[in-house]
C-alpha cells in the first residue's frame, strides 16, 4: 500500500485525511493519506524517507510551508514566484516542491459554486491579515489578478514587510502594497477595501479574540477566511452585517485535488472529497 501525507505541527484536526482516503477509495487505489505531526527536529528525516519511497507524496502546512524548501531538489516556477510549498511530489528519488495552494484560493475566490466567493479583485482594495505561507500564495493571485492594493499586516511587522519585499519586484501593472501594523488605522484602511482576508490562525479557537473591530465591515465587503475547522465570528458577523462571507472549505478542496492529480496523475473525484470533508467538520452534504 502507498502511503501519502499531511506534515505539519500540531494538525491533528485536519480534514485532508479523510477527502484523500475518501478519494483513494472511490478510485480503488491501494493507498492511504495519513498525518505526520512531527517537531522541525524531525522534518529532514520524514523527507529522506519520502526520498526513498516510503511515502509516495505528502501536503505540508503549517509550521513548514517555507521551512521544507531547504530539502527539495526542485522547485517549479509558481512555487519559486510565491517562496513557499504545500505540495512535494517525489520523482525517481528526487523530490520536487509544487504550490497548490494558490490553485484553491484562485477557484474558491472567483468561484460561483456554493461556499465560493464570486469576487474579482481586478482593480479593488484588499486587506490582508497574516504574513505565511498561506499569505504569500494569497499575494501571489492578488499580483496575477491585478489587484489595485494590497493592505498587509501581521503580528511580526518584519515578517509583513519581508512578504511585500519578496514580491516587490515582481508586481505586475500599478498593484500597489502596504505594510501596517498600526491597529488605529484598520478602520480607515477597511473601509476603503473590498476584499478583507484572513490568513492567520486567529478564531480557530473558541477562546480567540477578534482579528479587529467587527464592527467596521459594511454590507459593501466580501470577506474570506481561510478557516476552515470551525464557522469564525468574523464570518458569523460579516454575515450578520450583510456582507458576502466565506470560509476557507473549499480552498481546502481545491488545492487537495489539485494535489492529488500531482502524486497520482489522475483527475480527483471532487463530489467524493466535497462529501468527505462536509460530513468530517459536520455539515450537511
Amino acid at each position: 500500500m502507498k502511503t501519502y501525507a499531511l506534515l505539519g505541527k500540531n494538525i491533528g484536526y485536519s480534514s485532508s485525511p479523510f477527502m484523500h482516503n475518501a478519494a483513494f477509495s472511490a478510485l480503488k487505489m491501494d493507498a492511504e493519506y495519513k498525518i505526520f505531526d512531527i517537531p522541525e527536529r524531525d522534518l529532514k528525516g520524514f523527507l529522506c524517507d519520502l526520498r526513498s519511497g516510503k511515502i509516495e507524496g505528502c501536503n505540508v502546512t503549517i509550521p513548514y510551508k517555507e521551512k521544507a524548501l531547504e530539502f527539495v531538489d526542485e522547485k517549479n516556477d509558481t512555487v519559486e514566484a510565491i517562496g513557499a510549498l504545500n505540495t512535494i511530489a517525489r520523482k525517481k528519488e528526487k523530490l520536487v516542491a509544487d504550490n497548490t495552494d494558490f490553485l484553491g484560493f484562485m477557484k474558491a475566490l472567483r468561484g460561483e459554486g456554493e461556499g465560493d466567493l464570486n469576487f474579482d479583485p481586478k482593480g479593488k482594495n484588499i486587506f490582508l491579515f497574516g504574513a505565511g505561507g498561506a499569505a504569500k500564495a494569497i499575494v501571489y493571485v492578488l499580483l496575477t489578478l491585478k489587484a489595485k492594493r494590497i493592505i498587509l499586516t501581521d503580528i511580526d511587522k518584519a515578517k509583513a514587510e519581508a512578504l511585500a519585499g519578496s514580491f516587490f519586484k515582481k508586481r505586475k501593472g500599478d498593484v500597489s502594497i502596504t505594510v501596517s501594523a498600526d491597529e488605529e488605522q484598520y478602520e480607515e484602511f477597511i473601509s476603503r477595501s473590498n476584499l478583507l482576508i484572513n490568513a492567520t490562525p486567529c478564531g480557530m479557537k473558541e477562546k480567540d479574540g477578534a482579528l479587529f473591530d467587527y464592527r467596521y465591515i459594511e454590507e459593501k465587503h466580501y470577506i474570506f477566511d481561510l478557516i476552515y475547522a470551525r464557522k469564525t465570528p468574523l464570518v458569523k458577523d460579516a454575515q450578520k452585517s450583510g456582507a458576502r462571507a466565506v470560509d476557507g472549505l473549499n480552498m481546502l478542496l481545491y488545492q487537495a485535488a489539485a494535489s492529488f492529480s500531482v502524486w497520482t496523475g489522475r483527475e480527483a473525484p471532487l463530489p467524493v472529497m466535497r462529501k468527505a470533508l462536509l460530513e468530517h467538520v459536520g455539515r450537511p452534504s
